[in-house]
């Protein structure tokens, strides 16, 4: 688990770890410094239980952090949870028994967004493993928090991208499911909830996760299609202008298909600017 001043929701998240009705396992956090109150409720809480072990140093960021956590790991299946994000009951039970005695080492389910207070937003758009590798350009289909891996995995595919600030999860499921095709279980049951607020990475860092996302795609399959950057711009359009992170929308447009272009074809390109030269005047005229 990593964790950076998330002393709001941190001791819910560990807590949805520690009362597991599957007893025989560790929790490991990984603590970037943090200056609010995570430590004492840290301190706290291993007092009560062993099994929460952690340390806190300093980290380039939370693929750091979840490496540094992995490489002290001694179980033989192994998860990651945010520390603002929740497993349900039973979700460790559900992916052991789906991995062991099997041949498969990663397993993945459905998972929900919740808001600051638990409420469920919406449901993860979830797809199974047997779909290929080019489903993944049309986004992320795999909840972070749903899956687990066999720790072999970890041996054999390496670390998380440490290069990446948002989609290095992204990353390493289109790095793994290209290693282990066919060894990849699916648990039709909600396994985790993913907590959205204004401080978590998708929405504090969007544009970012785009790039980062279409960067990704770029590598693995090719080339990139351009809903990514349809989709960044539609979200803005649909916050206040207010909250905008810059002065001036056409610049900002024009500096993310300069930013992007590399990850898409000529014709890509071109529908893109077609998009933005008509039906997104015809949307940003309407809102004025």
């Amino acid at each position: 688990m990593p964790s950076l001043n998330q002393a709001e929701f941190i001791e819910q998240a560990i807590e949805s770890v520690l009362n597991q009705p599957y007893k025989k396992l560790e929790l490991i956090i990984a603590d970037g410094q943090s200056t609010d109150k995570t430590l004492h409720i840290l301190k706290r809480i291993q007092s009560q239980d062993s099994r929460l072990k952690w340390f806190s140093s300093k980290d380039s960021g939370p693929a750091n952090a979840i490496n540094k956590a992995l490489s002290q790991t001694k179980g033989s299946i192994i998860g990651w949870l945010n520390s603002d994000d929740l497993y349900t009951s039973d979700a460790v039970t559900r992916a052991v028994n789906a991995l062991i005695p099997s041949e498969y080492v990663i397993v993945y389910g459905h998972g929900e967004h919740i808001d600051i207070h638990g409420h469920k937003i919406d449901t993860y758009p979830t797809l199974p493993p047997s779909l290929s590798l080019k489903e993944f350009s049309h986004g992320c289909f795999i909840c972070q928090p749903t899956v687990f891996f066999k720790q072999t995995v970890f041996f054999l595919s390496g670390k998380l991208d440490e290069s990446l600030k948002t989609a290095f999860d992204f990353e390493y499921w289109l790095r793994t499911f290209g290693l282990f095709s066919g060894r990849i279980n699916f648990i039709n049951h909600v396994q985790a909830q993913s907590r959205l607020h204004e401080d978590c990475i998708t929405h504090k860092m969007r544009r970012t996760v785009a790039l980062e996302g279409m960067q990704i795609i770029s590598k693995y399959l090719g080339t990139a299609p351009n809903h990514w950057v349809k989709t960044y711009i539609n979200e803005l359009l649909d916050q206040p202008q207010n909250t905008w992170p810059f002065n001036d929308l056409h610049q900002h447009i024009e500096l993310m298909i300069s930013d992007t272009s590399a990850y898409m074809t000529t014709s890509e390109i071109k529908q893109l600017q077609k998009y933005i030269a008509t039906d997104l005047r015809l949307k940003t005229h309407s809102e004025q």
